[in-house]
Protein backbone atom coordinates (compact mmCIF):
# COMPACT_ATOMS: atom_id res chain seq x y z
CA UNK A 1 0.00 0.00 0.00
CA UNK A 2 1.46 3.03 -0.79
CA UNK A 3 2.62 5.44 1.75
CA UNK A 4 0.07 8.18 1.48
CA UNK A 5 -3.05 5.61 1.16
CA UNK A 6 -1.58 4.55 4.48
CA UNK A 7 -1.14 7.55 6.66
CA UNK A 8 -5.25 8.50 5.25
CA UNK A 9 -6.48 4.78 6.50
CA UNK A 10 -5.02 5.22 9.62
CA UNK A 11 -6.18 8.86 10.15
CA UNK A 12 -9.69 7.77 9.36
CA UNK A 13 -9.56 4.91 12.06
CA UNK A 14 -8.48 7.39 14.74
CA UNK A 15 -11.33 9.88 13.59
CA UNK A 16 -13.77 7.17 14.22
CA UNK A 17 -12.52 6.17 17.30
CA UNK A 18 -12.49 9.96 18.62
CA UNK A 19 -16.37 10.35 17.09
CA UNK A 20 -17.47 7.14 18.85
CA UNK A 21 -15.74 7.66 21.95
CA UNK A 22 -16.91 11.28 21.74
CA UNK A 23 -20.45 9.71 21.43
CA UNK A 24 -20.09 7.74 24.16
CA UNK A 25 -18.76 10.35 26.78
CA UNK A 26 -21.69 11.99 25.64
CA UNK A 27 -24.49 9.68 26.39
CA UNK A 28 -22.51 8.71 29.49
CA UNK A 29 -22.65 12.59 30.29
CA UNK A 30 -26.73 12.56 29.61
CA UNK A 31 -27.20 9.54 32.02
CA UNK A 32 -25.61 10.69 34.75
CA UNK A 33 -27.15 14.26 34.40
CA UNK A 34 -31.10 11.95 34.41
CA UNK A 35 -29.64 10.05 37.78
CA UNK A 36 -28.23 13.25 39.09
CA UNK A 37 -31.53 14.87 38.32
CA UNK A 38 -33.80 11.81 39.74
CA UNK A 39 -31.81 11.57 42.80
CA UNK A 40 -32.28 15.87 43.50
CA UNK A 41 -35.92 15.14 42.54
CA UNK A 42 -36.40 12.63 45.45
CA UNK A 43 -34.20 14.76 47.45
CA UNK A 44 -36.25 17.78 46.96
CA UNK A 45 -39.42 16.46 46.58
CA UNK A 46 -41.64 18.37 48.65
CA UNK A 47 -44.22 15.38 49.44
CA UNK A 48 -44.37 11.53 49.76
CA UNK A 49 -46.86 11.51 47.58
CA UNK A 50 -47.83 10.84 43.61
CA UNK A 51 -50.04 12.20 41.47
CA UNK A 52 -52.78 10.31 38.70
CA UNK A 53 -52.33 11.58 35.13
CA UNK A 54 -55.24 13.52 33.23
CA UNK A 55 -56.19 11.57 30.45
CA UNK A 56 -58.78 14.67 28.99
CA UNK A 57 -61.42 15.14 31.85
CA UNK A 58 -60.33 12.84 34.16
CA UNK A 59 -60.27 15.07 37.02
CA UNK A 60 -63.05 13.82 38.78
CA UNK A 61 -61.97 9.88 38.41
CA UNK A 62 -58.35 10.97 40.04
CA UNK A 63 -60.03 12.63 42.76
CA UNK A 64 -61.67 9.93 43.76
CA UNK A 65 -58.80 7.41 43.39
CA UNK A 66 -56.21 9.27 45.40
CA UNK A 67 -59.35 9.02 47.95
CA UNK A 68 -59.79 5.55 47.44
CA UNK A 69 -56.12 5.11 48.05
CA UNK A 70 -55.60 6.80 51.49
CA UNK A 71 -58.51 4.11 52.44
CA UNK A 72 -56.27 1.57 53.23
CA UNK A 73 -59.50 -0.17 55.19
CA UNK A 74 -60.30 -1.27 50.96
CA UNK A 75 -57.14 -2.54 50.13
CA UNK A 76 -56.73 -5.80 51.79
CA UNK A 77 -60.37 -6.80 50.93
CA UNK A 78 -60.06 -6.33 47.14
CA UNK A 79 -60.14 -9.72 44.87
CA UNK A 80 -57.81 -9.32 41.93
CA UNK A 81 -58.69 -12.63 40.64
CA UNK A 82 -62.26 -12.11 40.81
CA UNK A 83 -63.36 -8.51 39.54
CA UNK A 84 -60.94 -6.89 37.05
CA UNK A 85 -61.58 -3.65 38.66
CA UNK A 86 -60.49 -5.18 41.38
CA UNK A 87 -57.15 -5.70 40.25
CA UNK A 88 -56.66 -2.21 38.52
CA UNK A 89 -57.13 -0.78 41.73
CA UNK A 90 -54.64 -2.62 43.49
CA UNK A 91 -51.98 -1.96 40.97
CA UNK A 92 -52.90 1.71 41.04
CA UNK A 93 -52.36 1.70 44.72
CA UNK A 94 -49.28 0.00 44.27
CA UNK A 95 -47.51 2.34 42.07
CA UNK A 96 -48.82 5.33 43.92
CA UNK A 97 -46.13 4.40 46.45
CA UNK A 98 -43.20 4.91 44.06
CA UNK A 99 -44.62 7.03 40.70
CA UNK A 100 -47.66 9.15 38.79
CA UNK A 101 -49.97 6.42 37.50
CA UNK A 102 -51.74 6.56 34.22
CA UNK A 103 -55.42 5.52 34.37
CA UNK A 104 -56.56 4.22 30.78
CA UNK A 105 -56.40 1.00 32.52
CA UNK A 106 -59.31 1.46 34.99
CA UNK A 107 -61.14 3.90 32.60
CA UNK A 108 -61.32 0.57 30.70
CA UNK A 109 -62.37 -1.76 33.67
CA UNK A 110 -65.01 0.81 34.76
CA UNK A 111 -66.64 1.50 31.41
CA UNK A 112 -66.14 5.01 30.66
CA UNK A 113 -65.29 5.50 27.29
CA UNK A 114 -65.06 9.31 26.72
CA UNK A 115 -62.04 10.53 28.88
CA UNK A 116 -62.99 14.05 27.33
CA UNK A 117 -66.56 14.72 29.13
CA UNK A 118 -66.75 16.02 32.42
CA UNK A 119 -68.48 13.58 35.08
CA UNK A 120 -69.62 13.66 38.63
CA UNK A 121 -67.55 12.68 41.42
CA UNK A 122 -69.98 11.41 43.36
CA UNK A 123 -71.39 9.11 40.30
CA UNK A 124 -67.91 7.87 40.13
CA UNK A 125 -67.08 6.69 43.64
CA UNK A 126 -70.35 5.11 43.28
CA UNK A 127 -69.33 3.33 40.18
CA UNK A 128 -66.18 1.90 41.43
CA UNK A 129 -68.07 0.46 44.73
CA UNK A 130 -70.79 -0.85 42.46
CA UNK A 131 -67.77 -2.38 40.62
CA UNK A 132 -65.39 -3.76 42.88
CA UNK A 133 -65.84 -6.98 45.08
CA UNK A 134 -68.89 -6.72 47.67
CA UNK A 135 -65.73 -7.89 50.53
CA UNK A 136 -64.06 -4.78 49.40
CA UNK A 137 -67.07 -2.42 49.15
CA UNK A 138 -68.32 -3.19 52.34
CA UNK A 139 -66.82 -0.46 54.13
CA UNK A 140 -68.53 2.23 52.60
CA UNK A 141 -72.42 0.37 52.56
CA UNK A 142 -74.69 1.27 55.70
CA UNK A 143 -78.03 1.05 55.50
CA UNK A 144 -80.94 3.68 56.29
CA UNK A 145 -84.32 2.27 58.17
CA UNK A 146 -87.22 4.37 57.58
CA UNK A 147 -90.23 3.74 59.87
CA UNK A 148 -93.80 5.51 59.80
CA UNK A 149 -95.69 5.25 62.97
CA UNK A 150 -99.13 6.68 63.64
CA UNK A 151 -99.87 9.00 66.86
CA UNK A 152 -100.69 5.57 68.79
CA UNK A 153 -97.20 3.92 68.03
CA UNK A 154 -98.80 1.69 65.21
CA UNK A 155 -95.82 1.36 62.84
CA UNK A 156 -97.54 2.04 59.50
CA UNK A 157 -94.64 1.57 57.34
CA UNK A 158 -90.99 0.15 57.54
CA UNK A 159 -88.52 -0.70 55.50
CA UNK A 160 -84.45 -0.70 55.41
CA UNK A 161 -82.71 0.49 52.12
CA UNK A 162 -78.76 0.51 51.62
CA UNK A 163 -76.80 3.89 50.97
CA UNK A 164 -73.40 4.79 49.73
CA UNK A 165 -73.85 8.44 50.33
CA UNK A 166 -75.47 10.67 52.63
CA UNK A 167 -76.96 13.49 50.65
CA UNK A 168 -77.27 16.75 52.49
CA UNK A 169 -79.03 19.98 50.57
CA UNK A 170 -77.79 23.55 50.76
CA UNK A 171 -80.89 25.02 49.73
CA UNK A 172 -82.70 24.41 52.97
CA UNK A 173 -81.38 26.50 55.53
CA UNK A 174 -81.42 30.21 55.06
CA UNK A 175 -78.04 30.95 56.98
CA UNK A 176 -74.96 32.66 55.18
CA UNK A 177 -72.77 29.48 55.67
CA UNK A 178 -74.27 26.00 55.66
CA UNK A 179 -73.52 24.14 59.02
CA UNK A 180 -72.53 20.05 58.00
CA UNK A 181 -73.60 18.94 61.30
CA UNK A 182 -77.03 21.18 61.26
CA UNK A 183 -77.67 19.17 57.74
CA UNK A 184 -77.11 15.90 58.99
CA UNK A 185 -79.17 16.46 61.91
CA UNK A 186 -81.80 17.85 59.68
CA UNK A 187 -81.41 14.66 57.68
CA UNK A 188 -82.51 12.19 60.30
CA UNK A 189 -85.04 15.06 61.70
CA UNK A 190 -88.92 12.87 61.38
CA UNK A 191 -91.81 14.37 59.40
CA UNK A 192 -95.15 15.18 60.92
CA UNK A 193 -98.22 14.92 59.15
CA UNK A 194 -101.02 15.95 59.71
CA UNK A 195 -104.42 18.24 58.82
CA UNK A 196 -104.62 17.16 55.15
CA UNK A 197 -101.86 15.26 54.99
CA UNK A 198 -102.38 12.63 57.90
CA UNK A 199 -101.82 8.64 57.01
CA UNK A 200 -104.60 5.84 57.15
CA UNK A 201 -103.48 3.60 59.77
CA UNK A 202 -104.73 0.17 59.20
CA UNK A 203 -104.58 -0.74 63.45
CA UNK A 204 -107.04 2.48 64.15
CA UNK A 205 -108.81 2.12 60.75
CA UNK A 206 -109.08 5.56 59.95
CA UNK A 207 -106.76 8.53 58.78
CA UNK A 208 -104.63 9.89 61.86
CA UNK A 209 -101.74 11.97 62.69
CA UNK A 210 -98.01 10.51 61.87
CA UNK A 211 -94.18 10.78 62.14
CA UNK A 212 -91.94 9.18 59.97
CA UNK A 213 -88.42 9.24 60.77
CA UNK A 214 -84.92 7.59 59.44
CA UNK A 215 -82.55 6.15 61.30
CA UNK A 216 -78.95 4.47 60.51
CA UNK A 217 -79.70 1.12 60.75
CA UNK A 218 -75.93 -0.17 60.03
CA UNK A 219 -73.49 2.16 60.27
CA UNK A 220 -70.32 2.12 57.51
CA UNK A 221 -66.84 2.40 58.31
CA UNK A 222 -66.66 4.80 55.86
CA UNK A 223 -68.98 7.84 56.12
CA UNK A 224 -69.33 9.75 52.93
CA UNK A 225 -71.37 12.72 52.76
CA UNK A 226 -72.88 14.31 49.46
CA UNK A 227 -72.87 18.24 49.75
CA UNK A 228 -76.01 18.73 46.91
CA UNK A 229 -73.96 22.43 45.40
CA UNK A 230 -75.54 21.18 42.18
CA UNK A 231 -78.77 22.15 40.64
CA UNK A 232 -79.91 19.71 37.81
CA UNK A 233 -83.08 21.57 36.70
CA UNK A 234 -81.88 24.91 36.79
CA UNK A 235 -78.42 23.73 35.40
CA UNK A 236 -76.74 26.04 38.73
CA UNK A 237 -74.40 25.63 41.12
CA UNK A 238 -73.75 27.02 44.44
CA UNK A 239 -70.65 28.59 46.15
CA UNK A 240 -72.13 28.45 49.40
CA UNK A 241 -69.57 28.86 52.39
CA UNK A 242 -70.10 25.32 54.39
CA UNK A 243 -68.46 24.71 58.17
CA UNK A 244 -66.74 21.56 57.89
CA UNK A 245 -66.12 19.52 61.21
CA UNK A 246 -63.17 17.51 61.81
CA UNK A 247 -65.23 14.66 63.45
CA UNK A 248 -69.05 14.15 63.74
CA UNK A 249 -70.80 11.61 66.38
CA UNK A 250 -73.33 9.38 64.76
CA UNK A 251 -75.43 6.57 66.42
CA UNK A 252 -72.58 6.22 69.18
CA UNK A 253 -69.96 6.85 66.93
CA UNK A 254 -67.29 8.84 66.12
CA UNK A 255 -66.08 9.80 62.53
CA UNK A 256 -63.03 11.39 62.01
CA UNK A 257 -62.46 13.23 58.84
CA UNK A 258 -59.45 12.26 56.41
CA UNK A 259 -60.68 13.16 53.08
CA UNK A 260 -62.40 16.11 50.97
CA UNK A 261 -63.49 16.31 47.12
CA UNK A 262 -63.70 20.04 45.58
CA UNK A 263 -65.03 21.31 42.94
CA UNK A 264 -64.61 24.46 41.58
CA UNK A 265 -65.79 26.29 38.09
CA UNK A 266 -69.93 25.47 37.08
CA UNK A 267 -72.53 21.94 36.42
CA UNK A 268 -71.77 22.49 32.53
CA UNK A 269 -67.59 22.64 33.48
CA UNK A 270 -65.13 22.96 36.03
CA UNK A 271 -62.44 20.80 37.91
CA UNK A 272 -62.02 18.42 41.00
CA UNK A 273 -59.34 18.22 43.12
CA UNK A 274 -58.82 16.10 46.67
CA UNK A 275 -57.47 17.14 49.97
CA UNK A 276 -56.75 13.88 52.05
CA UNK A 277 -54.70 13.50 55.31
CA UNK A 278 -52.80 10.58 55.09
CA UNK A 279 -52.34 8.20 58.34
CA UNK A 280 -49.05 8.22 58.39
CA UNK A 281 -48.20 11.88 58.55
CA UNK A 282 -50.95 13.34 59.77
CA UNK A 283 -50.36 16.40 57.04
CA UNK A 284 -52.89 17.49 55.10
CA UNK A 285 -52.16 17.38 51.23
CA UNK A 286 -53.99 18.45 47.65
CA UNK A 287 -53.83 16.10 45.07
CA UNK A 288 -54.62 18.21 41.68
CA UNK A 289 -54.16 15.96 38.96
CA UNK A 290 -50.29 15.20 38.81
CA UNK A 291 -49.54 17.53 41.24
CA UNK A 292 -49.62 17.07 44.72
CA UNK A 293 -48.25 19.69 47.34
CA UNK A 294 -48.89 19.74 51.18
CA UNK A 295 -51.64 22.27 51.94
CA UNK A 296 -50.44 25.63 52.87
CA UNK A 297 -52.70 26.52 55.35
CA UNK A 298 -53.69 23.48 57.22
CA UNK A 299 -57.43 22.78 57.67
CA UNK A 300 -58.09 22.58 61.28
CA UNK A 301 -54.86 23.87 62.94
CA UNK A 302 -56.70 26.32 65.21
CA UNK A 303 -60.23 25.49 65.15
CA UNK A 304 -62.37 22.42 65.49
CA UNK A 305 -64.34 23.48 61.68
CA UNK A 306 -63.03 24.23 58.56
CA UNK A 307 -64.48 26.71 56.10
CA UNK A 308 -65.11 25.88 52.40
CA UNK A 309 -66.70 26.99 49.52
CA UNK A 310 -65.81 24.40 47.19
CA UNK A 311 -66.65 21.18 49.17
CA UNK A 312 -68.57 18.42 47.81
CA UNK A 313 -67.32 15.02 49.22
CA UNK A 314 -66.85 14.49 52.89
CA UNK A 315 -65.23 11.37 53.43
CA UNK A 316 -65.23 10.16 57.62
CA UNK A 317 -63.56 7.48 58.97
CA UNK A 318 -65.06 5.92 61.94
CA UNK A 319 -62.93 5.43 64.70
CA UNK A 320 -63.64 2.96 68.09
CA UNK A 321 -65.67 -0.04 67.70
CA UNK A 322 -64.86 -2.07 64.55
CA UNK A 323 -67.31 -2.63 62.30
CA UNK A 324 -68.26 -6.51 63.00
CA UNK A 325 -69.61 -5.25 66.44
CA UNK A 326 -72.31 -3.32 64.63
CA UNK A 327 -75.60 -5.12 64.60
CA UNK A 328 -76.64 -5.79 60.71
CA UNK A 329 -80.25 -5.26 60.34
CA UNK A 330 -82.44 -8.12 58.60
CA UNK A 331 -82.44 -7.34 55.29
CA UNK A 332 -81.59 -8.31 51.31
CA UNK A 333 -77.53 -7.91 52.02
CA UNK A 334 -77.03 -6.73 47.97
CA UNK A 335 -73.83 -4.77 47.37
CA UNK A 336 -75.54 -2.59 44.76
CA UNK A 337 -77.41 0.78 46.30
CA UNK A 338 -80.95 1.06 45.15
CA UNK A 339 -80.88 2.90 41.57
CA UNK A 340 -83.62 5.00 39.88
CA UNK A 341 -84.64 2.06 38.31
CA UNK A 342 -85.20 -0.23 40.87
CA UNK A 343 -86.53 2.09 43.24
CA UNK A 344 -89.12 3.01 40.67
CA UNK A 345 -90.27 -0.69 40.53
CA UNK A 346 -90.05 -1.45 44.29
CA UNK A 347 -93.41 -2.16 45.70
CA UNK A 348 -93.98 -0.89 49.21
CA UNK A 349 -96.68 -2.48 51.59
CA UNK A 350 -98.53 -0.02 53.67
CA UNK A 351 -100.69 -0.83 56.28
CA UNK A 352 -100.56 -4.44 55.45
CA UNK A 353 -102.80 -5.14 52.59
CA UNK A 354 -102.28 -2.01 49.88
CA UNK A 355 -99.40 -2.24 47.58
CA UNK A 356 -97.86 1.06 46.55
CA UNK A 357 -95.09 2.12 44.31
CA UNK A 358 -92.96 4.58 45.12
CA UNK A 359 -91.50 7.60 42.95
CA UNK A 360 -87.50 7.65 42.96
CA UNK A 361 -87.49 10.62 40.67
CA UNK A 362 -88.67 12.15 43.43
CA UNK A 363 -85.87 13.90 46.23
CA UNK A 364 -86.86 12.31 50.25
CA UNK A 365 -87.81 15.02 51.95
CA UNK A 366 -86.21 15.27 55.81
CA UNK A 367 -84.26 11.80 56.09
CA UNK A 368 -86.01 10.22 53.11
CA UNK A 369 -89.67 10.28 53.98
CA UNK A 370 -91.64 10.33 50.47
CA UNK A 371 -94.46 12.41 51.23
CA UNK A 372 -96.59 11.36 47.88
CA UNK A 373 -96.28 7.84 48.70
CA UNK A 374 -97.47 8.30 51.71
CA UNK A 375 -100.71 11.05 50.53
CA UNK A 376 -101.26 7.70 47.73
CA UNK A 377 -101.35 5.05 50.41
CA UNK A 378 -103.96 7.25 52.52
CA UNK A 379 -105.55 7.76 48.96
CA UNK A 380 -105.89 3.76 47.93
CA UNK A 381 -106.95 2.98 51.67
CA UNK A 382 -109.99 5.21 52.12
CA UNK A 383 -111.10 4.66 48.23
CA UNK A 384 -110.72 0.91 48.58
CA UNK A 385 -111.38 -0.09 52.50
CA UNK A 386 -111.68 -3.61 52.93
CA UNK A 387 -115.07 -5.50 52.86
CA UNK A 388 -116.22 -6.13 56.51
CA UNK A 389 -118.36 -9.13 57.70
CA UNK A 390 -121.01 -7.07 59.93
CA UNK A 391 -125.21 -8.35 60.38
CA UNK A 392 -128.26 -6.78 60.47
CA UNK A 393 -129.55 -7.70 64.85
CA UNK A 394 -132.94 -8.37 63.27
CA UNK A 395 -131.31 -11.17 61.00
CA UNK A 396 -129.70 -12.59 63.67
CA UNK A 397 -132.56 -12.93 65.80
CA UNK A 398 -134.33 -14.77 62.54
CA UNK A 399 -131.27 -16.99 62.64
CA UNK A 400 -131.95 -17.57 66.09
CA UNK A 401 -135.59 -18.52 66.33
CA UNK A 402 -135.44 -20.90 62.77
CA UNK A 403 -132.67 -22.91 65.08
CA UNK A 404 -134.93 -23.30 68.03
CA UNK A 405 -137.81 -24.20 65.77
CA UNK A 406 -135.93 -26.67 64.21
CA UNK A 407 -134.93 -28.15 67.42
CA UNK A 408 -138.15 -28.46 68.94
CA UNK A 409 -139.52 -29.73 66.07
CA UNK A 410 -136.59 -32.84 66.06
CA UNK A 411 -137.31 -33.51 69.58
CA UNK A 412 -141.40 -33.17 69.87
CA UNK A 413 -142.00 -34.84 66.40
CA UNK A 414 -141.12 -38.34 66.93
CA UNK A 415 -143.02 -37.87 70.43
CA UNK A 416 -146.52 -37.26 68.57
CA UNK A 417 -145.94 -39.79 66.04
Amino acid sequence: MHPCSQRKHFTGRLRRHFLISQKKMSSSRKRSKVKDAEQKSKKHKVTPHYGLHNQGATCYLNSVLQVLSMTTEIHDRLEPRAQITDQELKNIFKKLKETTCKTENITQSLGIENVLQQRDAAECLELILNKISPLASEAFRGHLTYTTRCSSGHVINKETNPFWTLPLSLKDSHDSTFSVESGLEKFFRPKSFNGANMVYCSECEEKTEAESGCDMGTCPQILTLLLKRFDVINMTQTDRTVEVPRALEREGRRYDLYGMVNHMGSLRGGHYTAVILPSEDHTWYEFDDTRVNKVEEQPFAETETYSSSTAYLLVYRASGSPRDEVKEPEVDDRRDTITVEERHEKKVTMNGDVSVTSNSSRQPLDGGVEVAMLEKGCKKESENPQPRCKMHPLWIALIVVLGVLFVVLVVALPLVL
